[in-house]
Order: structure tokens, then sequence, then C-alpha cells
């Protein structure tokens, strides 16, 4: 099945895609087709196509967007900037598809129905009930829900069913208008289901290229680099789903690689491709401030004083217990490193590793947020079985830290938060120590992996508990 969207909202670039992804099977959020719309001035999409006498760019554009799929009976779910009677017929009729979604008022076919009876107070705004009106001579659905507001969807090859207790959704108080906390069962008409069950995935798809979108103001960069950044996103994401689907065929079981090494392990391949362009040798930059005046020195680059970006000096090297390792940040946060930052931790901490060789996977305190009495909690625990995600409140999350384990965020480009302290669980304080589980389980796969081309899964790690895997001891 296949979702048609005009987004993505979440870049807000001021140009629209045209988008048609996968919603079904493994391959879900994969987009099959994705055209930036030119305006009133795009002459590849005809205002009038040959199968209808109006003028309607939406059906030429589905006319070639869903070319390579006429004829094969594949139901489409489309939003309301495309969705019409003329669409729903020529879709069953012409290219044999069946077609369902939102829909204006005034493009149903239907005339006044559904208005006439919102007006006299048949349906009302969260009493859930809808109306059901089915065309004569075609096969056309037209229905009108009451949720939280009147939703008119359309549909091609539904019958007029209302599905009792079919979807779950929180009420409102018609006296306080007041959502309640807790869903409860509704009835639904089976189209407008349909279209519950299928359409967020393309919400859900651009929600994930969208977290690696340029990060910058819109005003200084325009729209045309970052349209440019959400296609590449969209082949990331394709590529990760057709792995995701052959990890999980041949290897059944296990976790695969999260989105964001894999991106890592794509830019290192990429950036080794081509000739060399580096000119200078690797390592920091030089120490030394000069100004542009000054021709005595030969070493470095000639930086002025006033110049906005200064080369790194390493702070001072640590002497004696209890001082600061060279390389180390007192001031910023570890939940706040540039890529800058974290080239900076990870020379240092090679550094401390080669004058500590005992030195593996320490857990490190981090300064978080605010200072002093309001210092901050840290971020939340990376350990998938943290015991902070066992407490019966509503909303579970694993507890907070402001312990990493310096040498898995080195290793990982990213901050790896894990619980090193004491809790109070059910009223007793009580030793929390998921670094030491984490490192424990991992080393427990390493040991007993019986393939090893099976990479040993990142801190979200889940394995069935096994009386020789039980580390509840640690």
């Amino acid at each position: 099945m296949m979702t048609i969207g005009p987004d993505p909202k979440p870049i807000r670039t001021g140009a629209t895609l045209h988008t048609a992804c996968i919603t079904k099977g493994p391959l879900a959020t994969y987009k099959l087709f994705a055209r930036v719309y030119g305006g009133e001035g795009d002459d590849d999409i005809n205002r009038r196509n040959e199968h209808i006498v109006t003028n309607m760019k939406t059906v030429s554009l589905f006319d070639f967007m869903l070319e390579s799929f006429k004829g094969k009976g594949h139901s489409v779910v489309m939003d309301s900037a495309y969705m019409s009677d003329a669409m729903c017929l020529v879709g069953r009729y012409v290219w044999l598809f069946n077609f369902v979604g939102t829909v204006m008022a005034n493009r149903t076919g239907a005339g006044p129905l559904g208005n006439e009876s919102i007006k006299a107070n048949e349906i009302v705004i969260g009493g859930h009930d809808s109306l059901l009106y089915q065309h004569n001579t075609h096969p056309l659905m037209y229905a009108v829900w009451g949720d939280n507001n009147f939703v008119r969807t359309l549909s091609n090859f539904h019958s007029p069913i209302v599905v009792p207790n079919g979807i779950m959704r929180k009420c409102r108080d018609p006296i306080t208008k007041v959502r309640a906390r807790e869903a409860t069962e509704v009835n639904i008409s089976e189209q407008m289901l349909a279209y519950c069950d299928t359409y967020y995935k393309i919400d859900e798809g651009n929600g994930i290229e969208a977290k690696y979108d340029l990060a910058c103001e819109s005003h200084l960069h325009g729209w045309s680099p970052k349209l440019s950044l959400r296609y590449i996103n969209m082949t990331s994401n394709n590529s990760y789903n057709f792995y995701c689907a052959l990890y999980n065929k041949h290897h059944p079981g296990r976790d695969p690689m999260e989105l964001k090494d894999c991106i890592n392990n794509v830019t290192h391949s990429l950036l080794q491709e081509g000739e060399d362009i580096r000119q200078r040798s690797y390592g920091a930059p030089p120490s030394v401030t000069k100004d542009l005046t000054s021709s005595t020195t030969t070493d470095g680059r000639a930086i002025r004083s006033d110049a906005k970006n200064q080369p790194f000096t390493s702070p001072t090297p640590a002497n004696g217990t209890g001082a600061t390792h060279a390389g180390t940040s007192s001031n910023t946060p570890g939940s706040a490193l540039s890529a800058r930052g974290l080239h900076y931790q990870e020379v240092a901490f090679n550094k401390r590793k080669r004058d500590y060789i005992s030195r593996v996977h320490q857990p490190m305190p981090c300064l978080v947020r605010g200072t002093g009495e309001k210092s901050g909690s840290g971020n939340h625990c990376r350990y998938k079985k943290c015991p902070g995600l066992n407490n019966k409140k509503k909303t579970r999350r694993a507890y907070t830290t402001i312990y990493q384990c310096e040498q898995c965020t080195v290793e990982k480009k990213r901050p790896m938060w894990l619980c090193h302290t004491t809790k109070k669980i059910n009223g007793k304080d009580t030793v929390v120590s998921c670094h030491l589980k984490y490192h424990a389980q991992k080393e427990f796969l390493k040991t007993t992996s019986s393939s090893e081309c099976s990479l040993v899964s990142d801190l979200t790690e889940t394995l069935p508990d096994t009386p020789n895997n039980n580390i509840d001891s640690v």
C-alpha cells in the first residue's frame, strides 16, 4: 500500500514535495516517488487530464506519479489536497486503484449532503458518530465523522460499515471541553479507520528524515540546499530500510545498527574516495596566536589576534590527584558537544589511555544544566534494562544520570549516559550501576556469539534472561 503526501513540513522551506511511500511491510516509510512542485508555472503537470473535462492538476500529477503501479489493484491513501470524486472515479475505472482519503466538502460530488445534516445537529463534534452516503450508480462512499472536528473521507471501494469500538480516542467533556486523560474506545467508519491506520506512516518517515536536516537559519541559506539535503535524507532512509529488511532476514532475533551509526559509516566510506585534499599534516591546529604584521616566524598559520575563530589551545596537563585531565572541559555539558568537541574529547581520551593502560570503560561524571544547588539531573540512561523502566507510572522512562562511559562516548561519537549511582527504589537506597551491567552483558555477547558477522548491538541490545545470562548480581 502507498501513501501520498504533499509535505514534508518539518523543514518549512517554502517548497512543496509530492511524495509516495510504502506504508505496510518490512519496507514501511520507503519513498517510491518524490517531486518538487513548481507552482503555477509547473509545465510538467497539465491543467486538464485526458480523462476529465475540468481543470484538475492533481489527476495529471497522479497519472505519471503512479504510472508504474497502474492496473495492479494497489490501495492508495491520500489527503484532502488531492482527493475528489473525479480522482476516485478515474482511479477505479481507468487506473484500477483503490483510493481512500480525507476530502474537502466541495469535492465529494454529494452536493449539500453532510453539511445540512451537520447544521441540523444530527452529529456533533466529539460525539464520534458517523454519517455515511453511498452513490446511487458509482462505487463512491462519502463519510462524515464527528471527532475533534468534522472529518470527511471519500472512498471508491469501501462499504457503508461502522466498526463498533474500532479506535481509541481521548474524548472531550461536552460541557467543560476538557480532554480526558485516558483514551476510550469509540465507533468509527471502516474507511476512516483504514485512513487512520495508514496515513501516519508518511509523517513517521518525514520525522525520521527531518532529524538530519540542515541545522541553520533559513534566511542565510534559502531552501535550495535544504531540499538537496532532504533528497539525500530520503535516499539514506530508503537504504536503511533495505538494510534492516536484509539484516532481520539473515540475523533473526538480533537488532540492526541504528540509523545514525549507519550514516556515520557511510559518510566515512564516501570521504575515503577520491584523491587526498589535505595540505597540512594531521593533528590539532597550531596553538600560537600571531598577528598578520609579524613575518619573523614560519611555523603554523598566521591568524589575526582579533579573529573570531582562534586556534585551539589544549589545557594544562593534570598534575596530582583530583586534577582535570588534559583535554577535558570544566564547563561544557556532556550533552552539548559539537563535532569539534568530540574530536578533542577523543584526542584527550587517547592520551589518558596511553598514560593509564588499565583505564578501560570508566564512568565519568559530567557537568549538566545549572550549577550548585540547582545543578541538572542529567540525561536518561541509555541501557535498555535500566531499573527506572520498571516503575508503574504511565510514562516509563529510564533514570537520569550525570555519568557517561568515556570510552563508549568516544567510540560511538555521541554521549553514552549510563547509571552509576544510588537511587531510592521502593523506599530503600539501592545501588544502580547500569554501566557495569551493560558492559557485562556486552562481554557475554562477544564470548558466546556463534556468528562472526553478527555485530554486537548498541546500548539498546535486547536478550532474554537465561540462567547463563543473569547479570543482576553486578
